[in-house]
This record gives C-alpha cells, sequence and structure tokens, in this order.
C-alpha cells in the first residue's frame, strides 16, 4: 500500500471529476480511453485524479479556482469497466475548449502529460481517443492518402508490394542503387513498386545523401522510360527541420516521388510543418522508436492513438505492424489486436480528412505474405527486407518470388504447402526456390 500526505487529495478529490453514468456529448469533447493499474486502495481516488491531473486540478486548493473554471473545463470520468482490483478501463471527457486547434504537443501535453507521473498510478496507457470533427477538421490531414497513392502508381488498388535495401547501412551509394534496381526490375520485369529507405540512413560517409538519391532515381526513371512502370523510392529525409527542407528540396528536383521521416524521434510539429510546406509528395512515416512508447502492455501510448496523431499531421502512409511478422511483442494476439486497431484509425471516417495508408513490414516474406494480404489488403503497403535480398538466387529473385506469392494469395492461395504446390503448377522458379531452400 502507497502511504501518500492527505494534503495531496485535497483539490483533486472534488466530485466533479468524477461523474458516471455523465451523458457525454462526443461533438463537445474529447473522449479518452485509459488502462489504469493501481492498487486497490487508490483506484477510485486515482478515478478523480486523472482528469483533475490532465484539466484544471491542483494538488492544493487555490483561491483563483472559480465554480464556472471548475465546472465548464473539468475533465470528467464518466464511464468505468473494473477488471478486477487493481485494473480498471476508464473514459475521461475533456471539454473541447481546453484544446488548441491544430497543435498536437498541446493535446498530448494535456490528456498524456502529467498523468503518467502520478504517484498513486503503477501503470497507464492510452487505448484509444474520440475527437469531435471541429477539432480534426483544424488539421492539415494527408495530402494523397491510399487514393492519391495509387492514381500516383497508376493501378486501381493496393496492395502495394515493396521493400527497404539490405544490408540497411554500409552500401555504398552505387550498390544501394543497384540493389534498388534488381529489386524493382525483378526477374522479367516481375519486381516491386515501393522502396524505402531504412530508419537509420540519412548521410552518412559511406553512403552520402544527395549520391545516393540521385543514383537511385536515375534508376527509377529507366525503369519507367524501359516499361512504363511507375516506382516509388521513399526517400528518408530525417533530420534538424532547415535540414529536412534542403533533403526535400533535393528529392523534388530530381524527380522524386515520396518522402520518408522517422516521424516519432523527429517529432509532431517537425513533421506538420514539412506536411504544410505542400511539396507535392506523399509523406512515408516510419515509426523508429514507438517500441519505447507502445510495447509495455500496461504502460505509454496505444500505437492506435500514436496512428490518430500522425492522421491529423498529414502523413499519407505509416508502420502499423504485420501481425504475422517477427517485429511485434511476441505476444501474437495482442499484436494482432494492435495492428488492426491502429488500420482502422487510419482508414475510418475521420472527419473531413484523408485515409493514411497501413504499412506491413518486419519479418515479411514468402511464407507469410499472403496471410498478411488476407488480413489486411486492400489498403496496405507490404515491405519486406531480408524476405527478398535473403533470396539464394539474389534481390532479382527475391522480388519476384515476393510478387509470385502476392499473385497466389490474390487466388485464395495462402497456407504454405499450398503455396508451394500452387508454384510448382505455374512454373513459378523464383517462389519455389524461395519456398525449398
Amino acid at each position: 500500500m502507497k502511504i501518500l500526505p492527505l494534503i495531496f487529495f485535497m483539490s483533486y478529490m472534488d466530485d466533479e471529476f468524477y461523474q458516471p453514468g455523465l451523458d457525454v456529448d462526443p461533438d463537445k469533447y474529447v473522449i479518452v480511453d485509459f488502462d489504469v493499474h493501481t492498487s486497490a486502495d487508490l483506484m477510485e481516488r486515482v478515478y478523480k485524479e486523472i482528469p483533475a491531473e490532465s484539466s484544471v486540478g491542483t494538488w492544493k486548493k487555490v483561491a483563483q479556482m472559480t465554480d464556472d473554471i471548475l465546472k465548464r473545463l473539468s475533465a470528467k470520468t464518466y464511464e468505468v469497466t473494473k477488471v478486477n482490483d487493481t485494473f480498471s478501463k476508464i473514459k475521461v471527457a475533456y471539454p473541447l475548449e481546453l484544446f488548441e486547434p491544430n497543435n498536437i504537443p498541446q493535446m498530448l501535453s494535456l490528456f498524456a502529460g502529467n498523468v503518467f507521473g502520478m504517484n498513486t498510478v503503477d501503470n497507464l496507457k492510452v487505448m484509444d481517443v474520440q475527437l469531435p470533427d471541429e477539432l480534426i477538421n483544424s488539421y492539415p490531414g494527408p495530402a494523397f492518402g491510399p487514393q492519391g497513392i495509387y492514381d500516383m502508381i497508376g493501378i486501381k488498388e493496393g496492395p502495394i508490394i515493396g521493400s527497404i535495401i539490405k544490408p540497411k547501412l554500409g552500401s555504398p551509394p552505387a550498390i544501394h542503387a543497384q540493389t534498388a534496381m534488381d529489386t524493382w526490375s525483378g526477374v522479367d520485369n516481375n519486381g516491386v513498386t515501393w522502396i524505402k529507405d531504412d530508419e537509420p540512413q540519412t548521410d552518412q560517409d559511406f553512403c552520402r545523401f544527395e549520391d545516393r538519391i540521385s543514383k537511385v532515381l536515375e534508376y527509377a526513371d529507366q525503369i519507367k522510360e524501359q516499361t512504363g512502370r511507375q516506382v516509388v523510392y521513399a526517400c528518408n529525409i530525417t533530420g534538424p527541420i532547415d535540414v529536412m527542407m534542403k533533403r526535400a528540396d533535393f528529392v523534388v528536383d530530381h524527380g522524386g516521388k515520396t518522402l520518408m521521416i522517422d516521424v516519432i524521434t523527429t517529432g509532431f510539429a517537425a513533421v506538420q510543418y514539412i506536411r504544410e510546406q505542400n511539396y507535392g509528395l506523399p509523406i512515408h512515416a516510419h515509426r523508429a522508436m514507438h517500441g519505447a512508447i507502445t510495447k509495455h502492455p500496461k504502460h505509454g501510448l496505444d500505437m492506435r492513438v500514436l496512428s490518430i496523431m500522425y492522421r491529423l499531421t498529414g502523413v499519407d502512409a505509416i508502420h502499423t505492424g504485420t501481425i504475422f511478422g517477427k517485429m511485434g511483442s511476441g505476444k501474437l494476439e495482442e499484436d494482432r489486436r494492435e495492428t488492426l486497431a491502429s488500420n482502422d484509425a487510419l482508414l475510418m471516417k475521420f472527419g473531413n480528412l484523408k485515409q493514411t495508408m497501413p504499412i506491413a513490414s518486419g519479418g515479411v516474406g514468402v511464407r507469410n505474405i499472403g496471410k498478411i494480404i488476407d488480413a489486411l489488403a486492400p489498403h496496405v503497403v507490404i515491405t519486406a527486407g531480408g524476405g527478398i535480398h535473403g533470396h539464394i538466387d539474389g534481390s532479382a529473385a527475391g522480388a519476384t518470388s515476393m510478387m509470385q506469392a502476392t499473385e497466389a494469395a490474390l487466388q485464395g492461395v495462402i497456407e504454405e504447402d499450398s503455396l508451394l504446390k500452387w508454384a510448382k503448377e505455374n512454373n513459378k522458379k523464383e517462389l519455389v526456390r524461395a519456398l525449398e531452400s
């Protein structure tokens, strides 16, 4: 049992902060779902402390607190589902007036700021956020969304199959670019469409940004000229804001089709600033470092919440997980829940904003791509690294084997035993080699 000074609870304990059964108008409140873990004797106090700390409450009563401020601007826990004595799911309603339009840092500072440091909470996780259309529509949202990406590539719908160049670091520009060309080309022009830099690939001495980008985009132009296929290279411009702007200009000037940003390490405000420069290119958002925020099952922010925030900032595509890959927490059902919840947040009706395309990556190979497609298609980009470049016959054969497995999946052939049989019957040599090696 925690022993805390009684004075800590004086103002936080006002009944205004806990109103079970309150009729909440979703057009007038931001509604936040919290998973709360604390000792049984503190749980009911926490129902009041979370809305108090994240709105107008103070640890000690103050003379400036008026009845009007308390009633008009206090957040309120209005729904509680008690899972057990030390775990409750609660919904907290925050008056819309508390939020500055078009300002994600302020929004997160409000409902996900100091509450994580409260002494009375062992663990706290923000599972979902429901926003009124008035607040949603104050944000830019994606410039392209899935349909804009399909139009750019020249296809009707997804899935879009892609790759990450491997090794992620160390290859000089010429080898990096040749690997991209091989992967786009495949065998007999049956390669992937989408290639991205890996998250730490920016402007290191062994592979300077401008050299890498210019060489890869030259090959992209060759693919277009020789085959008519529009391929995509998501160029990682991550860095300080002024550097990102210079890199974005370079990509635009060299005919690039997509900008990539490590959105969590870069920061919400920086991402939104780049979006609002209107470079005319989709933004591919990599979620590097998300595990520090999302991975603990009882603490932090669920990936669904981050997906909502980044859809507001205006990214056109963002990584959300594979369900069947190797990069999740190791808890298959939780990975599946979080990925599907995140994808729903990106694709659901959301004010007037366009959708954001989910990206599945991490442990993707010919053996599981059918299951991924079955679970996530059509609106998804699926990117494979080792699953392509680790093919026994090289990157071109690996890319083709992935496209062949995709063809099979779209025909309903998903399980590995059936896939090998299908590959042999249809003379898909690259896929057979991948499955038998």
